[in-house]
């Protein structure tokens, strides 16, 4: 897609661990179907602090060394995570995880939940509005993302007579959205890819997961095709390794 990079998940006893470059003190895993997330969440709680949003499809981030641990939630739907914080986990059915991370003097990663509302309000923006507050610009050279599963512009269709979807027609991207008589097909990864972009993250280090939730059931929680409300959506964590003593010299 563009000059972003693609990236395909399959299953590894119901999780995937993410690829991130081997100096980054972060562990980034997703839960797949047939994994119970509440089972997860369990059971990270129990071995340490863990922080667990209750989300709101907004575009509100917040710092994980201030969020409320576990069971308790801040109403958010993205986590600013620094080496030493809690173990943070976010949940997903269709909205795409969005992860992106910097490599400079101060790591830091972001999770971010962003689905049509998100991706409308750019929560992006707002998260990397937050990482720069805390910790500074980063470099471009020094800045990841990871957009993974999430319905593909083929599968995801709203109705134009929709005041937000009349918005997004205005102010996403050509590529992202297609009309179809009453609806409008949109593409959330072409539009993320865009927003991050417009963060100065080089497409080069943009990794786009190339399948849809919405079709490959078999592997993915998909809200759109469940017919169960007791189906597991999908669980996101992200565990911080403190890096080794020759890295901090």
């Amino acid at each position: 897609m563009d000059g972003c990079k693609s990236f395909t998940i399959a299953s590894h006893h119901g999780f995937y661990d993410y690829s991130l470059p081997p100096q980054a003190p972060f562990h980034v895993r997703i839960s797949l179907k047939g994994v119970s997330a509440q089972e997860e969440i369990e059971r990270l709680a129990a071995r340490a602090p863990f922080v667990l949003l209750s989300q709101v499809h907004g575009a509100r981030v917040i710092s994980a060394d201030r969020a409320l641990l576990y069971p308790e939630k801040d109403q958010a739907d993205g986590l600013l995570i620094a080496p030493g914080d809690a173990t943070c986990g976010l949940r997903y059915g269709d909205c795409a995880p969005v992860v992106i991370l910097s490599l400079g003097e101060a790591p830091w990663i972001l999770a971010l939940h962003s689905g049509f509302k998100g991706t409308l309000k750019n929560i992006c923006a707002s998260g990397m509005a937050l990482g720069r507050e805390r910790f500074g610009s980063a470099a471009p050279q020094d800045l990841y993302a990871w957009v993974g599963p999430c319905i593909s512009g083929t599968c995801y269709s709203r109705r134009r007579e929709d005041p937000s979807t009349a918005e997004a027609l205005k102010v996403f991207v050509a590529q992202a959205v297609r009309v179809a008589g009453d609806y409008a097909l949109i593409d959330l990864k072409r539009q993320i890819a865009e927003q991050l972009r417009e963060q100065r993250v080089p497409d080069e280090h943009i990794f786009l997961e190339s399948q849809c939730t919405c079709c490959q059931t078999e592997l993915f929680y998909s809200h759109r095709r469940s017919t169960r409300e007791s189906d597991p959506r999908m669980l996101l964590t992200i565990q911080t390794e403190r890096p080794q003593k020759s890295e901090c010299t």
